[in-house]
């Protein structure tokens, strides 16, 4: 029993040291970066080798499906091509904005312009202003005046025209000479739009008007009739002379058929009632003692 636990004793002494464990360690960290060392040294080869044959098949590689490539070159080629329109389209309108600030930049220029001028010519358009106010109370003073003139002119009786028929030659050779003037017809608002008031009388300074010195003549018997001969009526003057009235427009003959001892240039006178007379006539017959 003895010797075989001696020999035991023996054999346990002899056995070797086990290794440490930090070295075991350090072996095991050499190992994995040899191995991923290795799988580097794969890829980069593989990439150099793919980079080869594109240089060698003139940018290309050679793919088991080359028609997948020759579409996805295609695709690549088109979507060059629209951003190459696209990034041109781009251009255009940031030069179309540049354009458009500008004329803005002008039109602004302007505007500021404008109303500097508006501001200076303030003071030009209030004269104007006054002056054309000035002008209208200048006009409304002339339309007085013209006013007062007409009323004047009214009032003198003057000659609105002649419509008497010129006297034959055997009426100016029998005509005394102290008749000097024919006939007169003016219009006058104090007779009615459709009427003509005739005043014989005896004309002593010519004028064709009766002043108020010259007297009417009375006992002078008028025949009025219308331009299809028809008669209007007969009428004898008075002291107030005579009054045709209710006259439709149109012309009438106004003749003399008892001068009442008295001579005159005209025994038939043409008179013309207008359409749209606003005031009656006046017919002025000088005549003779």
């Amino acid at each position: 029993m003895s010797v075989q636990n001696e020999s035991l004793e023996m054999k346990s002494g002899e056995r070797k040291p086990a290794a440490p464990e930090l070295e075991y360690k350090a072996a095991s960290q050499d190992s994995l970066s040899m191995f991923f060392a290795a799988i580097g040294g794969a890829v980069l080869g593989m990439l150099a080798t793919l980079l080869v044959l594109a240089i060698i098949n003139g940018g290309t590689l050679n793919f088991t499906h080359p028609e997948r490539l020759a579409v996805m070159e295609a695709n690549l080629a088109r979507v060059n091509e629209n951003v190459g329109a696209v990034s041109q389209n781009v251009d255009t309108v940031a030069s179309q904005v540049t354009d458009v600030r500008d004329q803005l930049a002008a039109a602004r220029s302007q505007v500021d312009n404008t109303l500097v001028q508006l501001e200076t010519q303030s003071g030009a358009v209030n004269s104007l202003e006054t002056a054309v106010a000035a002008l209208a109370v200048t006009g409304d003073k002339f339309d007085t005046f013209v006013g007062a003139l007409d009323q004047a002119l009214v009032s003198m009786r003057k000659l609105d025209g002649p419509t008497a028929a010129p006297a034959t030659a055997a009426q100016s050779s029998t005509a005394p000479a102290a008749i000097a003037t024919r006939p007169l017809l003016v219009s006058d608002p104090a007779v009615p739009a459709d009427a003509v008031a005739v005043l014989f009388f005896v004309d002593a300074n010519g004028n064709a008007v009766m002043d108020d010195a010259e007297g009417n003549l009375t006992g002078v018997v008028l025949n009025v009739t219308d331009a299809e001969g028809n008669a209007v009526g007969e009428f004898t003057s008075s002291d107030a002379g005579v009054l045709v009235e209710n006259l439709e427009p149109g012309s009438y003959t106004f003749a003399l058929a008892d001068p009442a001892g008295h001579a005159t240039l005209n025994e038939e006178i043409a008179v013309t009632v207008p359409a749209d007379a606003a005031e009656g006539q006046i017919l002025y017959v000088p005549m003779a003692e």
